[in-house]
């Protein structure tokens, strides 16, 4: 990422790493999804970053960080965060977690629930097609309708990671019950979802709306799963309001 810093952190017994940019009142932090990096979060980072801090999270054993060497929970993943953003000297930071990334910044939300908002894009998994072939097959199809740049990115990084730490964390991701976790959030939650997305249907984020406590749902159109890509903008645009929401 253009005008990014890097730092590789040791964060609860594990290595993350952190990209950092921009410069203003409010800290955005963004947590990706099994079998990813931050990558795909490039056009986002960079339009919240015009206003305000953002720090976008690379998981233990994703992207370019080595792999622990034992699976990690949802609740590690949002433990190992916290200790890196600990380092940043991050305090009260708007959380934004994609896929499953919502899960761990559910979880995160939980450990310190001091978030200012703790946003959930395309979040899994989805209570109505609990299985690993379920969700596998939902996540070809929508890879496949996602766009070519968009693809490449996640298939890129799928290698990079590779099956047997994808399938360490699939088990805890998939022994997470998010439905379950939201009603306990006293932060302020934004749900949102491509249009398109085949991952997170709307039923399904419509739930977790009426489990939660606070919760706003958005839909933004035109886009599939990973919805912050080609629909940056309307994304970012959309965090500001609810996050300003939380100022009034």
């Amino acid at each position: 990422m253009g005008q990014f810093q890097e730092r590789r952190l040791a964060a609860g017994g594990h290595e993350l790493g952190v990209l950092s940019g921009g410069e203003g009142p409010r800290d955005y932090v963004l947590v990706h999804g099994i079998g990813v990096s931050p990558a795909y979060f490039r056009p986002l980072a960079e339009e919240l970053a015009l206003r305000d801090r953002v720090h976008a999270i690379e998981l233990p054993g994703f992207g370019r960080t080595p792999k622990p060497r034992r699976g990690l929970s949802i609740e590690d993943f949002a433990a190992c965060v916290w200790a890196a953003l600990d380092q940043l000297g991050v305090r009260a930071p708007v959380l934004v977690g994609h896929s499953m990334g919502a899960q761990i910044v559910v979880e995160m939300s939980l450990q310190r629930p001091a978030s200012q908002l703790v946003a959930l894009l395309g979040p899994t998994t989805d209570a109505g097609a609990h299985s690993v072939v379920r969700q596998g097959l939902r996540l070809a199809w929508d890879t496949a309708t996602e766009p070519p740049v968009v693809a490449a990115t996640i298939i890129r990084d799928y290698f990079r990671c590779g099956p047997l730490w994808y399938f360490t964390v699939l088990r805890g991701m998939m022994r997470h019950r998010i439905e379950q976790r939201i009603p306990l959030v006293s932060a302020p939650v934004l749900l949102m979802r491509g249009a398109r997305d085949r991952i997170s249907p709307l039923r399904w984020l419509e739930r977790l709306a009426r489990s939660a406590r606070n919760a706003h749902l958005r839909v933004v159109p035109g886009q599939a799963h990973v919805l912050m890509y080609r629909g940056a903008a309307p994304v970012a645009d959309c965090l500001r309001a609810e996050a300003a929401r939380g100022d009034a």
